[in-house]
């Protein structure tokens, strides 16, 4: 449940029409351009709306916040809308704050939270697409942004989510991240007003 309980407050694109295929040429060249700004991704932070859709529910399910990431691997969710809660990922720990009630869980004990906190900071950096040990990955494209449509090999993952759509802009950034599961349900997050490689206050990483 607890698992569930994250996974819901964390994880989400457009609706899925006839995307041009890239070639093997245009995916090795999208492939390169991605791991070049992700190489010289060293801060980013940005707002975001993450939308639950699910089939017995009437109406969306819509929570706002913002993203902190500081390379390699310090991550921050902080929603601020309909409620107030905090994770972040630091120091090989997950630490969440539910409006003040807090609890610390070790990601090196929990091998699924630490699959998953991969997934997580892939999914905002583009890593996520060199990793074929766990994922494979289809590539179109959209107007002018690449979809990347991500299915998990490693079984834990995939029991949660059927595939990962990453959206990216030109600017080789992840503009929304799509996640399927096999019910037809996903969550969809959306971000804005990104901003990369901007000093970001310590304070926002304490816990």
């Amino acid at each position: 449940m607890r698992t569930l309980k994250i996974m819901l407050f964390l994880l989400p694109a457009l609706v899925l029409s006839q995307n041009a295929q890239l070639s093997n040429a245009e995916i090795q060249s999208f492939k390169q351009e991605v791991a070049k700004h992700a190489e010289g991704l060293e801060t980013l932070s940005s707002d975001f709306t993450q939308t639950k859709y699910m089939q017995l529910m009437e109406d969306e399910a819509v929570s706002r916040g913002k993203l902190f990431y500081k390379n390699p691997d310090v991550l921050k969710w902080e929603y601020s809308e309909p409620y107030t809660y905090k994770i972040l990922f630091k120091d090989g720990q997950l630490h969440l704050d539910d409006n003040g009630k807090k609890s610390v869980t070790s990601l090196r004990s929990n091998k699924l939270f630490g699959k998953l906190v991969s997934l997580i900071s892939g999914s905002v950096n583009g890593k996520l697409l060199e990793d074929p040990e766990n994922f494979e990955v289809r590539y179109s494209r959209t107007g002018k942004n690449i979809e990347a449509v991500v299915t998990p090999v490693d079984s834990s993952i995939k029991d949660m989510f059927s595939e990962i759509i990453l959206l990216f802009n030109g600017n080789y950034l992840v503009d929304s991240v799509k996640l399927m599961e096999e019910s037809g349900d996903y969550t969809q997050i959306n971000f804005s007003n990104i901003s990369i490689n901007k000093e970001i206050e310590e304070k926002v990483f304490q816990h």
